[in-house]
């Protein structure tokens, strides 16, 4: 409530600055033509208003069109603010949607965990303060194995999630992969024993509430079997990118290796990534979505179709800087290193309409200088309050936008939007000069303007050079029209 008072607050009083300088710019003009001979409002001028001089006049319009353009910059700035309050609404329901259905996923794992004992000889002083003797305390840890060879692949299908007007993009995520272990005799300062019957597999993932069911956990290997059932958390919550996910108690040998081949369903949104835990690590992802970006470790091999796109890495384990094998109470960080495959979406509407309003004040700008060349060309005249109203349907036209791009396709949208004002100003263009030829040559200006702007929201990565070359023509017409214009003063 206080934007919008401040707003009319600032559009009052640079109205009340546009009208003094407008009210300024003409009385100089009036001391100029009484200093040259040329009385404004003297009966001859009045009788005679042919006599005013071409020079005077254009720069009294170019003030008028300057002091307008200013002006449009207030309702520019609160579609401007509108269009980033709705988009920060919109956001705010896709991320709910993804925390409920499931957010951004990472996957780690499996990883072997070995807990185990060790003693720590400890001096310490007895009761009286006169003799010294060691203490042997033992304390409990755990060894994390990560997998000499991991492969996964991942295939994805897109969806839409609803929330009132707003939709987010999610996805269902089939996972198989492939882990293979290697156990040798680690040795660790002071150990007492291993706990292999106590062991576990862990498998992380961002969120265990996005997981729908783990549909196969199977261990190849003659010293290794299951023990219990599948558990939810890690035990691991000081190791980054283990926090979170479940576990899977086994039995392991003293030396051994072992497959672990596994297959669960889970969901997510916006994107998925996979850190590579393997020496090596071969990571596939399918999806249906055809506009994927990548961050992280860039995919060695990748093809995007129409219907989707594939990507491969094969991930070395010296790309990072953990060891294969480690203390969990060390608290590394496995994140440094992830693979990541985003499911994008490349402009929103409301970045769209965003860019279109940076846009705005330029196009007000140059349909005001239409409206100009239009009058030196067709030799006619419009009053400032017509200008006033062309710049108000101008400005019209992005609340149209934003308001109908919530509810259709963006295309469909920005055509109802532009027929507003095209239609609206070219017949009153047409009304006031009682011409419909010159209503039209007007209708058919706004149309080519408005077809350069949708073509500069479309072609982001040429925006600059469109927009440059628009300017150089519509300067270059500029100039073409007013060539004559010293030769009328003379005269």
């Amino acid at each position: 409530m206080f934007d919008i008072i401040l707003g009319v607050v600032a559009l009052f009083t640079l109205a009340l600055f546009g009208a003094a300088a407008y009210l300024v710019g003409r009385a100089l003009l009036k001391k100029f033509n009484r200093e040259t001979g040329t009385d404004m409002e003297s009966p001859q001028a009045q009788s005679s208003p042919n006599k005013v001089t071409p020079k005077n006049t254009t720069l009294l319009k170019a003030l008028t069109i300057g002091i307008l353009s200013i002006i449009a910059l207030i309702p520019l700035g609160i579609i401007m603010d509108m269009t980033s309050d709705r988009e920060a609404l919109y956001h705010s329901v896709v991320d709910e949607i993804g925390h409920s259905w499931g957010e951004q996923q990472t996957l780690s794992g499996p990883v072997l965990v070995i807990p185990y004992s060790y003693f720590v000889m400890q001096e310490e002083v007895s009761n009286d303060g006169k003799t010294r003797h060691q203490v042997k305390r033992t304390y409990q840890d755990e060894l994390v194995i990560l997998p000499k060879k991991l492969q996964l692949d991942l295939d994805l299908k897109h969806d839409f999630r609803t929330r009132g007007i707003y939709q987010s993009l999610v996805y269902n995520a089939a996972l198989q992969g492939k882990a293979d272990f290697s156990l040798n005799n680690y040795e660790i300062p002071n150990l007492i024993a291993f706990d292999n019957t106590n062991a576990r597999l862990v498998f992380g993932v961002s969120s265990n509430q996005a997981i729908d069911k783990v549909d196969k956990l199977e261990i190849t290997g003659d010293t290794v079997k299951l023990s219990g059932s599948l558990m939810s958390g890690t035990g691991l919550g000081t190791t980054g990118g283990l926090e979170k996910g479940f576990n899977q108690g086994v039995q392991v040998g003293e030396a051994s290796d072992f497959s672990v081949d596994f297959a669960m369903t889970l969901r997510g949104s916006q994107s998925i990534s996979a850190l590579p835990l393997g020496e090596q690590t071969l990571l596939n992802i399918h999806a249906d979505w055809p506009h994927p970006s990548f961050k992280g470790l860039l995919p060695a091999e990748r093809e995007i179709t129409a219907n989707g796109f594939t990507a491969s890495w094969n991930i070395s384990h010296l790309t990072r800087n953990y060891p294969q094998e480690f203390i969990k109470s060390n608290q590394s960080t496995l994140t440094e290193v992830s693979a990541n495959a985003i499911l994008f979406e490349p402009v929103t509407h409301y970045g769209k309409i965003e860019r279109s309003v940076k846009y705005g004040l330029l196009f007000i700008v140059l349909t005001f200088i239409m409206l100009f060349i239009f009058e030196l060309g067709q030799k006619t005249s419009l009053s400032t309050i017509q200008y006033m109203l062309v710049g108000s349907a101008m400005a019209l036209f992005y609340l149209l936008l934003l308001s109908l791009s919530e509810h259709l396709a963006f295309l469909h949208a920005y055509l109802i939007a532009a027929c507003i004002p095209v239609l609206s100003v070219s017949a009153y263009v047409g009304s006031a000069t009682a011409s419909m030829k010159r209503g039209s040559i007007v209708g058919l200006m706004l149309v080519s303007l408005y077809a350069v702007l949708y073509s500069i929201l479309q072609l982001e990565d040429y925006a600059l050079l469109m927009g440059t070359g628009l300017l150089l023509v519509v300067l270059l017409i500029l100039m073409f029209v007013t060539r004559h214009q010293p030769k009328n003063t003379a005269q």
